[in-house]
Formats: structure tokens, C-alpha cells, sequence
């Protein structure tokens, strides 16, 4: 195909693919977190389950982060449509396979599968973004990512629950859902201009690869996940150590914050429009200022309260971050720049309970260490809006970092 042929115009079709791919993240964590129980007992006389139980939900994260530069690579150099289908094939092949196993190596060996899979997909689904649709389309997507996102992660829980009382293996048919992705990748993903006409005559020397651009937003990207899942991994530690010991009722309060996620990224779409460096003060002020009212409430209202602030923040971090990538990125480099996007983000989510270890073991208290990483995002909030009043062109903090 001709560099001067016009490209196809992407619409709804290739909109809904695009946050049906960015729903497989999620889906690989959620709709086993009430399974891993069940995992344990099924393989209970195997040495150490109790350890290794829990690796059938972080081993795609891990695989994520170690795999997305490479995807990146391979998507920017091979193309974006048929990496896709592959590896939407291969996610929902490493998916399903425990469901048809009875040995726990079998059983991580498809996650690993799942994981290496939601590598190349995650930065697919990024890069189509930007290859498809400007800014202000980006946004309207990016938000109705946040909003499906929130609303199918409850439903997957409900569903994944359900399936669990039929067996432990039950739940990894949800990952089925996979090859729809695969389906319609087939019917409706086009490949974009920018990687059609790389493998067309070239009319001249291909531009540097901007390393160091990559690496900031890898590395900013790691600690903004880092600081984003502080909440995700220790709420429920924080409401016990507040005295509130019972499960359900950390459900119920959970459930309550959780309404926020969405607004969130409805309040992304409407300042979609500002630099990012407002966007990141915006975002880490809302993180912040919840972690340190949980950090310091002293009723249940006041602590649902600001966890229900902390996670409209989380609800503007994801689109935040994606848009903010694709913005600084080289449209040559999209899909590398969007692999150390993923790679950072998966590294801050394996690093963040790591982090909230160590200050816990200084402050020796888990509700002072949310005032701790709440004032962290405080500072990164302040200095974005005091560098994005003294700059007219907008970017994100990373480009004004040595």
C-alpha cells in the first residue's frame, strides 16, 4: 500500500477494541483475586503454596515489565495489527490453559503465558491510541476506558466469585474473552500510516531514537505507580489498624470510595485539554490529600471520606499517564515509548508494596507511612503547577528533569 493512499479513519469500532485490549491488564489481576484461596487449598500439599498461591497473580506483572521495551521494539519495527492478533491469541491461550491442568507448574506457566501476551497488548492498545485518534479523541476514550474499567472490574469480581463455587479452575475461562479481542483485531484494526510507510522506500535517514525521553517517562511513570498503589495494596491494612477488623465492612467502605474511580476519569476528560503538567498536579493533589486523611482519620466517615478523594485521583492516573506518553513520544517511536510506559508502570505496581515496607519499618506505623507517601505526592503536585506557570509550552514533569 502507498504512502499517499489515504488511511482509513478510525470510528467507534477500532475506539471499542482499543479499551477492550486495555481491559486485559485488569482483567488478568481481578478476576483471580478471590480464586487464590481456592488455588491454595486445591494445591495444598505442594511445598511452600502458600508463598507461590499468591505468584498466579503477580507473575503477569512481572512479565509485563520485563517484556513491554522488547514489545514496543518489535511493534514500532513489524507493525501493530498482526502482533496483535498473536498476542491477544496468545493472552487468552495462557488464560484458559489452567482450567484444562491439575499441575500448579502447568497452571504458572500460563500465567507466565498470559503475561508475556499482555506485554505486546498493552502497548499495542497504546500506541493504536495514539496513532488513531488526536488529542481530543485520545481523551473522550481514555475516559470511557477509566469509566468501563471501573464498572467491569466489579462485575468480574462478582462473576470470577461465582465461578469459583463451581471450582478453583472455573474463573480462567474468563480470559476467553481474549479471542473476541483476537476476532475483531481481524475485522477492524487497520495498520496505522506511521508504521506503513516504514516498510515502504525510505526518503532519508531515520530520526535518532530519543533514549532519554523514554527512560524519564519509564522512570516518572515507575513512581507514580508506586505511589498510585499504596492505597491498592494497603487500604484494607489501613482500616485494621484503625480497629476496623471486619471483612465485610471493609468491603462496604472499599466499595463506597471505589464510586469515586470513574468520576475521576470523567474529571480527566474535562482538563484534558490542559498541559500535563497541570493534569499530574491535579492528580497527585487528590492522591495526596487522601492518603494523608487516611493517614490521620479518626472516624469511619472521615476515612471513607478521604479514601473516597484518593480514589477520584486514581481515576484520573491512568488516563493521565497514557495521554501524557503519547503526547512527549515521537509518533516514529510510539510503541517503544509506549513499552517503558508499561514497564514502568508494572515495575512501580511490583515495587510498591516493597516501599510502603520500608517506611513502615521507620515510622513504625502503616497510617503514618500513608501521611508519608501522601505528602510525596503533595510536593510532586506542587512542583508540577510551579513549572507549568513558568513554562508555555506544555509537558509533563519528566522533561524538565536532568
Amino acid at each position: 500500500m502507498r504512502s499517499d493512499t489515504p488511511p482509513p479513519r478510525a470510528g467507534f469500532a477500532q475506539g471499542a477494541i482499543i479499551i477492550g485490549i486495555n481491559l486485559l491488564p485488569m482483567m488478568a489481576i481481578v478476576a483471580l483475586m478471590p480464586v487464590v484461596p481456592a488455588i491454595r487449598n486445591n494445591f495444598a500439599e505442594l511445598p511452600g503454596i502458600e508463598t507461590l498461591a499468591p505468584l498466579v497473580l503477580s507473575a503477569p506483572g512481572l512479565c509485563v515489565a520485563l517484556f513491554s521495551p522488547l514489545a514496543g521494539f518489535l511493534t514500532d519495527r513489524l507493525g501493530r495489527r498482526k502482533l496483535l492478533m498473536l498476542f491477544t491469541f496468545l493472552y487468552g491461550a495462557g488464560g484458559i490453559l489452567p482450567f484444562f491442568v491439575e499441575s500448579f507448574p502447568a497452571v504458572l506457566g500460563g500465567r507466565f503465558l498470559l503475561g508475556i501476551g499482555e506485554a505486546f497488548v498493552l502497548t499495542i492498545g497504546n500506541a493504536l491510541l495514539g496513532d488513531y485518534f488526536d488529542e481530543a479523541d485520545r481523551a473522550k476514550w481514555l475516559m470511557w476506558q477509566g469509566i468501563l474499567g471501573s464498572a467491569c472490574g466489579t462485575l468480574l469480581l462478582s462473576l470470577s466469585g461465582y465461578l469459583s463455587t463451581l471450582g478453583w479452575n472455573y474463573p480462567f475461562l474468563v480470559y476467553a474473552f481474549a479471542f473476541a479481542i483476537t476476532g475483531g483485531a481481524f475485522l477492524f484494526i487497520y495498520e496505522p500510516r506511521i508504521t506503513r510507510s516504514r516498510t515502504e522506500t525510505p526518503t532519508g535517514p531515520p530520526p535518532p531514537f530519543p533514549l532519554r525521553l523514554v527512560l524519564r517517562i519509564g522512570l516518572f511513570t515507575l513512581m507514580a505507580s508506586a505511589l498510585y498503589f499504596v492505597y491498592t495494596f494497603h487500604f484494607a491494612l489501613a482500616l485494621d489498624a484503625m480497629g476496623i477488623t471486619d471483612r465485610q465492612q471493609i468491603g462496604n467502605y472499599s466499595a463506597v470510595a471505589s464510586i469515586a474511580v470513574p468520576i475521576g476519569a470523567i474529571l480527566f476528560k474535562l482538563i484534558s485539554g490542559k498541559s500535563s503538567r497541570f493534569q499530574f498536579a491535579c492528580l497527585f493533589c487528590l492522591v495526596g490529600l487522601g492518603l494523608i486523611g487516611i493517614g490521620l482519620a479518626v472516624s469511619v466517615p472521615a476515612v471513607v471520606a478521604a479514601a473516597w478523594i484518593q480514589q477520584l485521583g486514581a481515576g484520573m492516573a491512568i488516563p493521565v499517564l497514557i495521554a501524557w506518553g503519547l503526547r512527549e513520544v515521537p509518533p516514529a517511536f510510539r510503541g517503544r515509548g509506549m513499552g517503558f510506559w508499561a514497564s514502568g508502570f508494572f515495575l512501580g505496581q511490583f515495587l510498591s508494596p516493597l516501599a510502603v515496607s520500608a517506611v513502615r519499618d521507620v515510622t513504625g506505623n502503616l497510617l503514618v507511612t500513608f501521611v508519608v507517601f501522601g505528602t510525596v505526592c503533595l510536593a510532586v503536585a506542587a512542583a508540577n503547577l510551579f513549572l507549568s506557570r513558568r513554562e508555555v509550552v506544555p509537558a509533563g514533569i519528566p522533561s524538565g528533569l536532568p
